[in-house]
């Protein structure tokens, strides 16, 4: 049961690689939501597509190894190139011209690419508890687990289980533990049940693969603020003040160098689309009413 039906569906073919896309049909502006696959899908924007697609034209799709999108291993297959190229075929694929682009998470830094090298298809960002490399305040933790990521450890515990043999011979333990320590609001149950689900769709290899190919050929520091200082679009930024996946200095760096809007949400973990949707939902509709429109 779903609060919203796509009007479409369908799969664009990038070299074998099947990524199913969702459209919801409005005579109106479109947005196209950008999951951070591949530990989670498209269902991530599920208390959002409903009520955004009353006022707005909605594109979605599964990024390749989640979701119906195919299952590919191998860290050359989950590149940024990659990822970004499989958005800009779905807006191909659906007769997209121009998009609004949600995206959460690491999936921003995909979006962020997209519309720095096709600024004439991308009229917005709205990022959600963006992800992105070299702004912000980095967790201590994924600097220490980042250290031992391709050791193989006795009895990890905690952070610790970020790391290539334990995702990929014990995934759903890392799975659990990562969504459990997003979810820092209380009554998170059905949440978290949801993004474990989601997650336990692809597998320990596939999820290993795509975090070690989004290192791969980065920009410099300067070279990564440049592009976010050269873009020419109206900005949101959404961020959980207690979010321990995404510090919030990286949304409030952000939305300063783009000089766009901030809604820190007080008290917010990672999954604030999730745990905290009204809010999040009328916060992208003033944007898309007020600033869109300006």
């Amino acid at each position: 049961m779903r609060a919203a039906y796509p009007d479409i569906s369908g799969y664009v073919d990038r070299a074998g690689v099947q990524i199913y896309y969702e459209v919801f049909e409005n005579d109106a502006p479109s947005l196209l939501f950008i999951p951070p696959s591949p530990i989670t899908h498209s269902r991530i924007f599920k208390a959002q597509i409903p009520y955004l697609s009353r006022t707005h034209r909605i594109v979605t799709f599964d990024g390749r190894g989640a979701g119906h999108s195919s299952r590919v291993s191998g860290v050359d297959w989950h590149t940024r190139a990659e990822n970004v190229a499989d958005a800009r075929a779905v807006l191909d694929a659906t007769g997209t011209d121009e998009a609004i682009l949600v995206a959460h998470c690491h999936a921003n830094w995909w979006a962020m690419e997209l519309a720095a090298g096709n600024p004439d298809r991308v009229a917005g960002w709205v990022a959600i508890d963006p992800g992105l490399p070299y702004i912000g305040t980095p967790h201590r933790h994924w600097q220490e687990a980042g250290a031992t990521w391709t050791e193989i450890l006795d009895d990890p515990k905690g952070w610790q289980l970020f790391n290539r043999h334990v995702i990929t011979t014990r995934h759903r333990d890392w799975i659990e533990f990562f969504f459990r320590s997003q979810l820092v609001e209380p009554h998170s149950t059905k949440q978290f049940e949801d993004a474990v689900a989601w997650a336990l769709e692809s597998t320990g290899e596939i999820l290993a693969d795509s975090e070690e190919a989004q290192e791969i050929d980065p920009p410099t520091k300067g070279e990564f603020v440049a592009s976010l200082e050269s873009l020419d679009l109206p900005v949101l930024v959404v961020h959980g003040e207690a979010d321990v996946c995404q510090h919030v200095d990286k949304g409030r760096d952000l939305a300063a160098i783009t000089g766009g809007d901030l809604l820190v949400v007080a008290g917010g973990g990672h999954l604030t689309l999730a745990r905290d949707p009204v809010r999040v939902n009328m916060a992208i509709s003033r944007f898309l009413t007020e600033r869109m429109a300006a």
